[in-house]
């Protein structure tokens, strides 16, 4: 697919809130202009979190149209489809702790999440401590890159697709290898972090490979996760 980003650098205020928001660090600043890295420009995802952040509607990436594709964020919250609305995938952290209650809330919030084929399978794992994220980044880092290795030899790489299965080979094949193809190096060297992205805290959710149906019970968890940690973040806005 096509990946293009074009700037109106007449409409842009320079308030580089897309260069923040963007996870693979597409846009840059040049002689005080936006504009878009050329090495960098395969990264991109077409989330459209670039245009989403910007007030003045001044970038436009191939595909995505504002009228179309982006809704207004209501002013207020009052009913599920408020919230939903609402809730944007954010992949640039700030450097704050994340209290121990937020973390309980949405703990509980995933235990009502209905399993979608009994008996209840899904286990999750509560990471609050920075340190100990850093520390396992480097083995995180290791597996991918023993991975890209493992997949330029043939014979690995159709054993890999038989394990994975088609569907999950093709997300390795056609988004994992061309990202880490370009960031592992800086990720190596800790200049930049594409795995956790520098998150405070961690909900890690799994189960015993050996059930039936896990994959779809962890979805279902996660989806009450990302809503619950929604409403808790308007929540705490509308408090400030």
């Amino acid at each position: 697919m096509k990946k293009e980003i074009k700037i109106d650098n007449a409409l842009c205020k320079k308030c580089k809130i897309c260069l923040e928001v963007c996870p693979n660090v597409i846009l840059k600043t040049e002689n005080t202009f936006t504009s878009v890295n050329s090495e960098r420009i395969e990264l991109c995802f077409l989330c459209g979190q670039c245009m989403a952040a910007c007030s003045e509607k001044a970038i436009h990436v191939l595909g995505l149209d504002y009228n179309k594709d982006f809704l207004d964020l209501p002013e207020s919250v009052n009913s599920f489809n408020d919230l939903i609305q609402s809730r944007r995938s954010i992949r640039a952290f700030k450097k704050i702790p994340v209290p121990k209650e937020i973390l309980e809330q949405i703990v509980n919030a995933i235990s009502f999440a209905p399993p979608s084929f009994p008996p209840l399978k899904t286990e999750i794992v509560v990471v609050q401590n920075k340190e100990l994220i850093e520390q396992s980044l480097p083995h995180m880092i290791n597996w991918y890159d023993n991975l890209i290795k493992r997949l330029k030899n043939p014979v690995v790489r159709y054993i890999i697709r038989r394990k994975a299965g088609s569907e999950r080979f093709q997300t390795i094949q056609n988004h994992l290898v061309p990202l880490f193809n370009i960031k592992l190096p800086s990720i190596i060297n800790r200049t930049e972090d594409a795995i956790t992205r520098n998150a405070q805290a961690m909900i890690l959710f799994h189960a015993d490979r050996h059930s039936d149906n896990y994959r779809a019970d962890i979805y279902i968890a996660l989806g009450y996760a990302l809503l619950k940690a929604t409403h808790l973040e308007l929540e705490l806005l509308q408090l400030i």
